[in-house]
């Protein structure tokens, strides 16, 4: 924070948001509508070495047509879990979001920082049947920087991440609907699931992780290198096994996570060029507890690769003020060793984006972004046959059929600064984004066409002061 080149700030925000359309993923929504507020400021305290941030965010929309995800939100780093239904669900969702850093300089070459990010979610579910979900994550670090010289500084930072579920499943159903029970499963692979769940889990994950960075400047430009390494155990824990001599851990996903991020900025009198390069790998692997042999069986493994490089040029009080153009390169290869089910896929997204700002009057400014994302879908592997039966059915071959579509994505933003007294400032914008299918999968059987697309906009009004 200190090293940053950031002035003091702070801003309140609120935005609404609207989306809709077809073309998504099987297990995301397909339509939503919410508000979403944030505030957050930065300053140094005076008479002191100390800079301090804090943000507040808080969103609360509504998701409509997720299909199948009974534990929507919470699917990450490859693992396989999450209950299912056959039926599609609506959710209502409300997020807060709390963080706060520091970073104290102790003397001329050491600064000592820490950050606390604490991230509640609760989730609920109204169609067919209901479902309630609470999420809590909480990110905490402390780091330590030490500068070398004038152009050398050495960063460590030390971090966990908790994350933590509860879920509760009902058997509540609309009056129209005559059913009496609802069947639930636990997906623990690809085709292997765990069924006749009848309450709710609780899910615990925890990622230790270590950080470390080479920050060297020279004259107008600077390097920055930094390395990221975690392990991660997440686990699923039935709430309804109370005896010592049972185990109540159900599943197991084991992972491992390696980041290198690459920054190179050059200032110039009248712009900056931006250079970056992120990569990340990580390799999974799950088990599920054997009731009858007493030991945890693996079944399924999870790698995944990305590649990401883009170059940005800022030109100050220019009409045209940004230039970008960027490369992503994602691989990701799953296998359920029960069936031998494998889904594995890579894709390469090439995007361009440009900024204009133009001034309107002495108090009134108008700006754009413009941004074009082409995906292209280089190999996808999909064998569900060993497997063969509801979850290839409900899940598996509309998950590939969406995976194998090439799309392009237009994306826009436009908006009007006014300057206000004492150096505020306020921002209206509206941002839209749209996703449109330019080749589809050539499987035999499609759930998705070429005139479906989807559609985001979001309106949004923020005070700088």
């Amino acid at each position: 924070m200190n090293q940053a080149n950031l002035g003091k700030f702070s801003y309140g925000e609120g935005k609404y948001l609207y989306s809709e359309g077809a073309l998504r993923h099987p297990q995301e929504y397909k339509k939503q509508n919410g508000l979403y507020v944030e505030t957050a400021s930065l300053a140094p305290l005076e008479s002191t070495n100390w800079i301090l941030y804090g943000g507040l965010e808080y969103l609360n929309s509504r998701k409509e047509e997720v299909e199948n995800n009974l534990t929507y939100g919470i699917k990450e780093y490859g693992s396989p879990y999450y209950f299912f239904q056959e039926t599609t669900g609506l959710w209502n969702h409300q997020n807060y979001n709390f963080q706060v850093s520091g970073a104290n300089s102790i003397n001329s070459k050491l600064t000592l920082g820490g950050y606390l990010n604490y991230d509640t979610n609760f989730y609920f579910r109204k169609t067919d049947t209901r479902n309630e979900l609470t999420a809590l994550k909480i990110l905490a670090k402390v780091a330590l920087s030490y500068k070398l010289n004038q152009k050398h500084m050495l960063s460590l930072a030390l971090s966990n991440e908790f994350f933590k579920t509860d879920s509760e499943l009902g058997n509540k159903f609309p009056e129209n609907n005559t059913e009496a029970t609802a069947n639930y499963y636990l997906n623990t692979g690809l085709g292997s699931y765990i069924k006749n769940i009848d309450n709710g889990f609780e899910s615990k994950r925890s990622i230790p992780n270590l950080q470390l960075q080479w920050l060297f400047k020279h004259n107008n430009s600077d390097l920055s290198i930094e390395s990221s390494t975690g392990y991660g155990l997440e686990r699923w824990i039935d709430k309804n096994i109370v005896r010592v001599e049972e185990n109540d851990e159900l599943t197991k996903y084991n992972f491992f996570r390696e980041r290198l991020n690459i920054y190179y900025n050059s200032y110039k009198t009248n712009k900056l060029v931006a250079l970056s390069l992120n990569a990340e790998y990580l390799k999974g692997k799950a088990k599920v507890w054997d009731e009858n042999g007493a030991y945890y069986n693996q079944n399924f493994t999870s790698t995944s690769y990305r590649v990401k490089t883009e170059g940005n040029i800022l030109f100050y009080n220019q009409f045209l003020n940004k230039l970008s153009i960027g490369v992503n390169y994602y691989n990701k290869k799953q296998l359920d060793l029960n069936y031998a089910y494998q889904f594995d896929y890579q894709y390469l997204e090439s995007e361009i984006s440009l900024g204009i700002n133009k001034k309107l009057s002495q108090k009134a400014a108008f700006f754009t972004d413009l941004g074009v994302l082409y995906h292209l879908v280089l190999d996808m592997e999909h064998d569900p046959f060993a497997a063969n039966n509801i979850f290839v059915d409900w899940i598996g071959n509309k998950v590939a059929n969406y995976t194998d579509i090439d799309t392009f994505n237009v994306n826009t933003k436009i908006g009007v600064d006014f300057a206000l007294k004492h150096n505020n400032k306020l921002e209206f914008s509206i941002t839209g984004d749209y996703l449109k299918a330019t080749s589809l999968s050539s499987s035999e059987v499609s759930y998705f066409s070429k005139n479906e697309d989807y559609l985001s906009l979001v309106a949004g009004l923020k005070l700088y002061f």
